[in-house]
């Protein structure tokens, strides 16, 4: 006589789908970023076609730029946090030889 399938319900306690979207946590550098900068200007600054940021070096230079301007007081984490969200966010600028 064939095996009859189990029927649903009946048996070890059937796991229900998650009805929650996932949450995705915002890095240090987007916190900074949008507590401190996003009030300025929008994130368009970063896409338009005339940019001025034209290598990750410059993306630097403009946080460190702006940081000291606003007086934020970041340190070399703080800038390096903000540098790696706006290029991975937005500028897609290869890493620096030898960086992980």
């Amino acid at each position: 006589m064939p095996k009859s399938l189990p029927i649903p319900g009946e048996g070890a306690p059937q796991k229900k789908p998650s009805t929650t979207t996932p949450q995705i946590t915002p890095t240090h550098g987007q916190l900074l970023y949008e507590n401190h900068c996003m009030h300025c200007h929008e994130s368009t600054v970063h896409i338009r076609e005339t940019r001025r940021a034209t290598s990750l070096k410059a993306v630097e230079g403009w946080v460190m730029r702006w940081a000291d301007q606003q007086q934020l007081n970041w340190g070399p984490d703080e800038i390096a946090d903000v540098v790696d969200y706006l290029n991975r966010r937005y500028y897609k600028f290869p890493p620096p030889s030898g960086a992980k």
